[in-house]
């Protein structure tokens, strides 16, 4: 083991001391899309079948399982990359750092083209959509890691809602000096990302109440729940922060090459001398809030959008950037319009809008539209003409229908068949 950790101020230190200074030039920006991957009937698919073929080009990098060597688990490339998700029926797009979203774009359309040619012949939809829609929870969508195996020992069946779901997550460069108005300004905002991008009302094959399944049910049905979404409090500190998570059970620990349960509390075992900085970035992995600092980019990770339709496949991100360029206005707006409890009033909302999106009654007038428009101006202000990617939340903000409202129409109107042809990428 590396030198072992014994105080909160150590830690917080390595932690700030991953991210740079000052940022180098423009933000970049990656994305992370999650695909489920369905047969004609709904039904999910083992995406690893696909990989030989992905790889057949001769262009992406293998990688292998440490513990299982023959199991193929990622593909990387240049522009981007391959990964097997914990669903056998979802796989991940990951593109490379970018400098503006037209490079985003680029990337990801370049991957999902493949994807789609390799999963074509097998007649093989792959879906703009935020969760398995026919396949429930259950052992049988496991993808067969060793990790994901102990996270089940250590989770149960909960461990199973991770392997339906499917996000649009993005990777935003940060700076040192911003990391506590980006962490805190994410994780308020998630209201707004769900409210504008939920897309997952119906899973094995029934509507659950949602109209981001994903994010109500890891966020209030779950024993995990304080691992998700939005905390009670902002964070006064990066050392807060820190400390606030060390309070949290640990859910694995390392053993050479093997990921295996555990179930002490990572603030005990530094106390002990237990642990190094690995092991609470291990710990920190498994915390899955709205935001979440990465010291392995350098970057804030936004993280509670469903995957999006195909023609409108960039929303998320757009809107992800443009939070992140205009946090410290956002965050100031929220404070003064709502007053000393914005944050609880967050809270009370993004539980409305987890429910019902669009719908859901905004905590002031003309709430969405003043955040939407802040975002929008910062991404115009890089002087790219990315704010073009903004209009299809303008469009679900006008309508008061984001993805989630639509798709529960459908699905009531058209059934399960009109739901697959509506998130089909095509």
């Amino acid at each position: 083991m590396k030198s072992p950790i014994s105080n909160l101020q150590s830690l917080t230190d390595e932690f700030t001391a991953a991210f740079p200074a000052q940022l180098r030039g423009p933000r970049t920006i990656g994305r992370e899309a999650e695909h489920p991957l369905v047969d004609a009937s709904g039904a999910f698919v083992d995406v690893s079948e696909l990989l030989p073929q992905l790889a057949a080009p001769g262009d992406l990098k293998p990688k292998y399982d440490a513990v299982n060597p023959d199991q193929l688990v990622e593909l990387s490339g240049r522009d981007f990359s391959y990964a097997l998700e914990v669903g056998r029926g979802t796989i991940e797009i990951n593109t490379r750092p970018c400098a503006d979203l037209f490079q985003v774009e680029q990337c990801y359309q370049a991957a999902l083209a493949r994807l789609q040619q390799a999963a074509d012949p097998r007649d093989w939809r792959v879906l703009g959509y935020g969760i398995q829609p026919v396949s429930p929870p259950s052992l049988p969508l496991l993808t067969p890691k060793q990790r994901y195996q102990a996270l089940l020992d250590r989770m149960g069946d909960e461990w199973f809602w991770y392997a339906v779901t499917a996000s649009d997550q993005a990777q935003i460069d940060i700076a040192r000096p911003e990391l506590l108005t980006q962490l805190n300004t994410g994780l308020l905002m998630a209201p707004v990302i769900i409210a504008l991008c939920a897309n997952s009302p119906v899973v094995g094959g029934q509507l659950l109440g949602f109209a981001s399944t994903r994010e109500g049910h890891m966020c209030s049905t779950t024993p995990f729940d304080q691992r998700h979404g939005m905390p009670i409090t902002a964070y006064d500190s990066i050392e807060e922060f820190i400390a606030r998570l060390a309070k949290l059970d640990v859910l694995l620990r390392r053993e050479g090459p093997r990921l295996l349960p555990d179930w002490g509390r990572f603030d005990e075992k530094m106390r002990a001398g237990q642990v190094d900085f690995d092991d609470f970035l291990l710990h920190d992995h498994y915390i899955w809030h709205s935001a979440r600092l990465r010291t392995a980019y350098a970057t804030v990770e936004l993280r509670p959008a469903c995957q999006q339709p195909g023609d409108e496949n960039m929303a998320a991100c757009a809107l992800c950037l443009g939070l992140t360029e205009a946090a410290e206005a956002i965050h100031a707006f929220v404070a003064e319009r709502l007053g000393p409890n914005y944050w609880l009033r967050m809270r009370s909302w993004h539980r409305s809008v987890i429910t019902s999106g669009l719908a859901a009654p905004e905590p002031a007038q003309d709430f969405l539209e003043t955040i939407l428009r802040l975002a929008e101006d910062a991404v115009a202000a890089r002087g790219l003409g990315e704010e073009v990617y903004f209009a299809p939340l303008w469009q679900r903000l006008d309508k008061k229908e984001n993805p989630a409202q639509r798709m529960r129409r459908v699905f009531l109107k058209e059934g399960m068949k009109g739901l697959l042809e509506s998130v089909w990428v095509r």
